[in-house]
């Protein structure tokens, strides 16, 4: 009896939220053998094209193959789509071991038939089928030839992108802004006053107000204006407004970023076009529908967000 699909979806689950599958820990770790195995490929054997059935675990006589690990595999975060399955491979089948025992003991307690439980596999249920929808809708026209024509548009003809390297301090008053702008005339460090004041702690608190280098289009427009019109090594000498409050802009240097290489894009390109294919189908859909909202009582419940938000998640969605 081998693991079923909401099994794949439960030890993903496991995996992604474990500090074990950080590539740092899986460099540092000897490798843990599984608690069963049956005929174990080689170590330099590729597991995609091993015999899918080969058992690597059982728990209470139901069987882990390698099958199972390859269709778990496919839930994983992108951020581990570039580790080879055979070095994820030992902690991937304790996980599925520990996520199976909890399933099997979940199962004798007749969890299934729990309300709750049920309330969400029926969730979980809509949510994959809409997903198998919208994989089959927009995968066909995701094709080399899209991809190469999106870069060609969108990258081949463009000229060289000039990038900044900037800090920032943001606070929620033109006055604290000026007082800091006062403390940087006086010598103190920018970024000790980042830590020490900056509402955007995303940055303030280990890079010292440090965005990087980023483009003038990746960054809210207020902000990149008055950035981008500053001088290297330079801080500006009066506050800068933007949405999320009031800024204190250092540019340490500019370079120009070469026209990147269709290889080294088409993993961006890929989600993008994903993205407005998926919100394409989606608004074809809708046309086709019938759609009725009671927009009294939704207003009724609706509770209006701050007018300025407190963080500041400088860099906006690339384009």
């Amino acid at each position: 009896m081998s693991i079923s699909k909401n099994t794949f979806r439960f030890a993903a689950g496991l995996l992604i939220t474990s500090s074990l599958f950080s590539a740092s820990v899986m460099a540092a770790e000897p490798a843990k053998q599984p608690a069963v195995t049956t005929a174990a490929p080689a170590a330099t054997n590729s597991l995609e094209t091993a015999d899918k059935s080969t058992v690597l675990a059982t728990v209470n006589g139901q069987n882990i193959t390698i099958g199972d690990v390859l269709d778990a595999r496919k839930l994983l975060p992108p951020q581990l789509s570039q580790i080879p399955t055979g070095v994820l491979l030992p902690m991937m089948v304790d996980q599925m071991v520990d996520q199976k025992a909890v399933q099997q003991m979940a199962e004798k307690a007749n969890l299934e038939n729990n309300p709750d439980v049920q309330q969400q596999l029926k969730l979980a249920k809509a949510s994959i089928i809409q997903d198998a929808y919208l994989k089959a809708q927009v995968e066909p026209k995701v094709t080399p030839e899209a991809i190469k024509k999106f870069y060609d548009e969108n990258y081949a003809n463009k000229p060289p992108v000039k990038e900044a390297h900037i800090r920032h301090i943001l606070v929620k008053t033109q006055a604290e802004a000026e007082k800091i702008i006062k403390e940087l005339k006086a010598g103190k460090k920018f970024a000790d006053l980042a830590k020490a004041n900056s509402i955007d702690k995303a940055t303030a608190s280990q890079n010292g107000g440090d965005l990087g280098w980023v483009k003038a289009d990746e960054l809210v427009p207020d902000f990149s204006k008055a950035a981008f019109a500053m001088k290297a090594d330079t801080t500006s000498t009066t506050p800068v407004k933007s949405p999320f409050g009031y800024h204190v802009i250092q540019v340490l240097a500019y370079k120009t970023a070469p026209v990147p290489t269709l290889e080294q894009v088409t993993p961006a390109i890929r989600q993008k076009l994903i993205q407005q294919n998926v919100r394409a189908v989606i608004d074809d859909t809708i046309k086709q529908s019938k759609i009725m909202k009671n927009d009294a009582v939704i207003k009724q419940y609706t509770i209006q967000p701050p007018s300025a938000p407190t963080q500041a998640p400088m860099p906006a969605p690339t384009k």
